[in-house]
């Protein structure tokens, strides 16, 4: 039995302006952790026991768009906020449905809601025929009704939704707080023992590690929050870890780097030089020295050695950033905004990020110097010239290729036609 995720068509009234299809969370499919569109290839992944629970899917709506570029590729059940991607938090929270009456009926969940427990109280008590509501966000909805005819039913206790990307840094110490406890049971996670090489400042209890993880002669200071490392992650020797930090199943430390809080090191990146409260979504490489703050990096992108990221304006002053939905630049609210950097995007050695730089899913930036503040996907862009230009389809999905082999995976064939269409849609300018 495994995760399954079948392509669902919602209802307009949910997905306006918005992508059509939706990832399904099924006890009885054998499917697999991508993000599937009509027509694509089904693939698997590890298997899962799952206690008996109603079938979930996923929806997106039209605010999807606010967590550009994230969702691109993989959907915004492939974001990763706090330690889970959206897909792995409802996963984890499925057991506790337990029986209902009415689990025939598929519950549709809005994929930008971060459940916590009291969650899946208020989705037990929902009836089919029945959509919950937050304010004039649609959170979730049985599917054995139109939507049009849903009665809504007004969420009793706040729930959070992600409205935007910049969240996805801004939220994570309280968002680590969250997962600690899921971490605990998940990753058999036990207080790291004593050491006569690695230094902890704070309560050692805070300082939670899986048996598998290597902790090689750094130093970890828990004060201000927990550090956890978690299945297969090595910490090198040197490496300076200042919570709250989680560094994911199979992610490596450098030596030497400078991690503080709060920040995610997704699966598998690689990790190095100064690091102050950034978003690894996973299989990135950030490896050599370098200030990196106040940002998202999206998976597989690399950044080359001495790459520098501003997360900070000369004037103090609130930080503005592209927006997708309007298409210019809008103010953030922020005082500290760094990169925003989507999938399989690549910077030389050298470059430096201006505060609220955007990079859009498939882009490559070289030659040292500031690129503008937004690159859209598939930008080809030389920073010493200030040249921009389309990069070749084929040539960026026979590098994908390349890279991800190296970690024994592939694209899917659906990541190759998303990565396909916004190619297309670079090209005719749309």
């Amino acid at each position: 039995m495994v995760w399954a995720l079948i392509p669902v068509k919602c209802s307009r009234s949910l997905m306006e302006n918005s992508c059509t299809d939706a990832v399904t969370l099924d006890k009885h499919t054998e499917a697999a952790f991508v993000h599937q569109q009509d027509g694509a290839d089904l693939s698997f992944d590890r298997p899962l026991d799952l206690a008996p629970m109603p079938t979930i899917q996923l929806f997106e709506d039209g605010r999807c768009i606010q967590l550009h570029p994230f969702h691109l590729i993989d959907g915004v059940e492939g974001v990763r906020f706090g330690a889970f991607t959206q897909h792995e938090r409802w996963h984890l929270l499925l057991p506790l449905f337990g029986e209902m009456d009415h689990s025939s009926a598929a519950l549709q969940v809005n994929a930008r809601w971060v459940p916590s427990e009291s969650s899946i109280d208020l989705l037990r008590a929902l009836q089919p025929g029945q959509q919950l509501v937050q304010g004039d966000d649609v959170l979730a909805l049985f599917e054995n009704q139109p939507p049009s005819s849903a009665v809504s039913v007004e969420a009793s206790t706040p729930q959070q939704l992600l409205h935007n990307a910049n969240e996805l840094f801004g939220l994570l110490e309280e968002q680590i707080s969250k997962d600690v406890h899921l971490l605990r049971s998940e990753w058999s996670l036990e207080p790291f023992g004593p050491s006569s090489s690695t230094a902890i400042f704070g309560p050692s209890a805070s300082f939670l590690v899986h048996p598998s993880a290597v902790i090689k002669a750094a130093t970890v200071d828990v004060e201000h929050g927990p550090v956890i490392v978690g299945p297969g992650a090595v910490i090198e020797a040197g490496a300076h870890l200042k919570g709250p930090l989680v560094v994911c199943e199979g992610a490596t430390v450098r030596m030497a780097g400078r991690i503080s809080g709060a920040t995610v090191i997704g699966p598998h990146c690689k990790v190095g030089g100064e690091v102050s409260n950034v978003n690894f979504q996973g299989w990135a490489n950030k490896a050599h020295d370098g200030f990196l703050g106040n940002s998202v990096i999206g998976r597989w992108c690399n950044l080359g050695a001495g790459t520098e990221s501003s997360n900070l304006k000369n004037t103090y002053g609130e930080v503005r950033q592209w927006d997708a939905q309007s298409q210019r630049l809008q103010g953030t609210g922020l005082q500290f905004c760094g990169l925003l950097m989507g999938d399989h995007s690549k910077c030389g050695i050298g470059t430096t990020f201006n505060t609220g730089t955007v990079v859009d899913p498939a882009s490559a930036i070289f030659d040292a110097g500031f690129p503008p503040k937004h690159l859209p996907a598939f930008s080809w862009y030389n920073a010493r010239s200030a040249t921009m230009e389309v990069q070749d389809l084929s040539r960026m999905l026979a590098t994908a290729d390349k890279v991800m082999a190296r970690r024994g995976l592939s694209l899917t064939q659906t990541q190759r036609d998303r990565l396909s269409q916004l190619h297309a849609a670079r090209a005719t300018g749309n």
